[in-house]
């Protein structure tokens, strides 16, 4: 975990912490001070220069996509910047050239943005097979059972948002080169807490927005393209910036970027990607390694002392499948509620979710803050 030294430069830069103890990033994670400046400098440069500094936000936005390419293991040719998870889901259930009867695999406890646009392609004759979890797990092996020469993508989050289970990656990375399907990740349940490498863990596509643990605004995030994979999506939204010579307007050349900045296809959200760097910066000042462990030390802190009071552990315990995220029940079910609204009078903020009660502690928090949730549940 880390020292008392490291948590009190980290929290610094959290004004909230200083009155609530925050256990919902998993919804909505506190924008740290860094961030909450970067924006405002940038709303305040536009307001008193208009353009005149735009070379100095070009030299930002290259920041930033690095910043984004060393947290998920890419090259920064791969990084390109969304609005939400669920926009760079669509761009790879619209981009990919489908053919009738060609399959795709999700999971029923999948979180919306990474179902809809799965759906959505029914209309064009794509069969959508969803798996039925096991005691809130999606394991390698019950993917594998629906995997058909049909199969051409699944989608899997890394953490399931309603039971936290952790995918097994790497596991099904080497499924999807075995057995000739591509591989799509919604990380937005876990870039930012849990260490990412899409290379060793075989990811061909990887959404997440900004605003939960990698504590960024709303309305931006980032997506990944694997380079050898990047001219298997057609273009379904097309801009000015799709194309390769995007800074000639007078010169008009359908020839896309040879990078996965073909998929921004106009004037970027700069307010986001202000903010998305700083957010990086801070969730990245110690590691995402130390970030993990120290966050994994907490949940089994709360599991230790929600089990000695008798609380149900909805969560999985196996170490190969926690996460960041712990659900748990009161032994009657409809008591879920009042504990949630009892602990946000005590300024302690959780949320309901799937079956019971989810606690999502950040690098931001600390032991003293489980010991004293744990003395008003």
């Amino acid at each position: 975990m880390f020292t008392a030294a490291e948590s009190e430069a980290i929290r610094r830069n959290y004004p909230m912490v200083s009155n609530y103890i925050f256990l919902n990033s998993a919804g909505l994670a506190p924008m740290p001070t860094p961030t909450r400046d970067a924006v405002s400098s940038f709303v305040s440069d536009v307001s008193n220069n208009a353009y005149l500094n735009m070379p100095s936000w070009h030299t930002t936005v290259a920041k930033c996509r690095t910043a984004a390419a060393e947290i998920t293991a890419a090259s920064i040719e791969e990084i390109a910047f969304i609005r939400n998870t669920a926009d760079g889901v669509s761009l790879v259930a619209e981009g990919y050239r489908w053919r009738e009867g060609d399959e795709v695999i999700i999971a029923d406890i999948e979180f919306p943005s990474n179902v809809y646009a799965w759906l959505n392609l029914k209309r064009r004759g794509v069969v959508v097979k969803v798996v039925k979890s096991q005691n809130g797990r999606v394991t390698p092996d019950l993917i594998a059972k629906e995997v058909t020469p049909r199969t051409k993508i699944v989608a899997i989050s890394s953490v399931q948002y309603s039971t936290g289970y952790r995918a097994d990656l790497a596991a099904l990375g080497q499924m999807a080169r075995e057995r000739g399907f591509l591989f799509f990740v919604d990380a937005i349940q876990s870039l930012g807490a849990l260490k990412m490498d899409v290379r060793r863990y075989g990811i061909d596509f990887l959404s997440c927005g900004g605003h939960k643990w990698l504590c960024a605004p709303e309305g931006i995030g980032v997506f990944y393209c694997a380079k050898e994979r990047m001219d298997l999506l057609d273009i379904t939204r097309a801009g000015w910036h799709t194309v390769k010579d995007c800074l000639n307007f007078g010169h008009i050349d359908f020839t896309l970027q040879p990078t996965a900045e073909r998929f921004e296809e106009g004037t970027p959200n700069m307010m986001g990607i202000f903010g998305l760097k700083e957010s990086l910066a801070t969730v990245s000042m110690l590691g995402i390694e130390r970030n993990e462990e120290h966050i994994l030390c907490l949940n089994d802190m709360f599991r230790e002392k929600l089990a000695a009071k008798g609380y149900e552990m909805i969560s999985p315990s196996d170490k190969s499948e926690r996460s960041n995220i712990i659900i748990f029940s009161a032994k009657n079910r409809a008591d879920n509620s009042a504990l949630v609204k009892k602990l946000e009078q005590a300024k302690i903020l959780v949320m309901e979710r799937g079956a019971g009660i989810r606690v999502a502690p950040h690098f931001f928090n600390t032991a003293e803050e489980v010991e004293r949730v744990a003395a008003e549940v």
